[in-house]
């Protein structure tokens, strides 16, 4: 099986503006300016006998906003095309409906990737908790497309297929940024996870 590889750089915008709400701290003038940071997101596409997968971005971002009271939240917009193109001599069936994807999302760390910690108040007492930002979900991150020659993956399904701030028991935990530091050290340890998705045939074992 040939393999062909693209790789597409995706923004995670951490302080934005447009539609969504900004993180907003009193920095003056400091606090306008919008944290970005680049992700890689690693997108691919396989040549089968059956023929080829094409993936196409449009419009696709994944961002970590404000979902209020400085709550950090992992929102996102777009979606790919996904287009399959079947190869001469294939069977009718697949000339005419395609082939059976499905979208296998994986959260890929890198070497030199940390983990966040998050302080915080219970009533009187000092506390915190170390978080993952990004982690697959082994339940949602094979995700069906169906049987088609044409269809679309979301950037809210890729979203489903992950958990946001996951702790060592593997559950995800509320953290806030409520300082301008605390949003730039967030922003510093999201630079070592990278969204890798696998677009391919689902192949059924009799």
């Amino acid at each position: 099986m040939k393999k062909i590889s693209t790789i597409i750089a995706l923004a995670l915008i951490v302080t934005i503006g447009s539609v969504y709400a900004a993180w907003n701290y009193a920095h003056g003038t400091a606090a306008s300016s919008d944290v970005t940071r680049e992700i890689n997101m690693a997108q691919v596409t396989t040549n089968s006998n059956k023929g080829s997968i094409a993936v196409t971005p449009n419009n696709i971002a994944f961002l970590v906003d404000d979902d209020g009271g400085y709550v950090a939240a992992l929102t996102g917009s777009g979606d790919f095309k996904v287009n399959f193109t079947p190869a001469p001599g294939a069977d009718n069936s697949i000339v005419t409906s395609g082939i059976h994807m499905i979208a296998t999302v994986s959260i890929v760390a890198s070497a030199s990737a940390q983990k966040y910690t998050y302080n915080y108040k219970d009533g009187e007492d000092d506390k915190s908790v170390v978080v993952t930002p990004l982690v697959a979900n082994e339940a949602t991150n094979v995700i069906d497309l169906g049987t088609c020659k044409e269809t679309t993956l979301t950037a809210t399904q890729i979203i489903g297929a992950i958990k946001f701030c996951v702790n060592d028991a593997g559950e995800e935990v509320q953290v806030k940024l409520p300082t301008k530091a605390d949003n730039d050290t967030f922003h510093e340890v999201l630079k070592g996870y990278t969204i890798k998705i696998v677009i391919s045939e689902q192949t059924i074992v009799p």
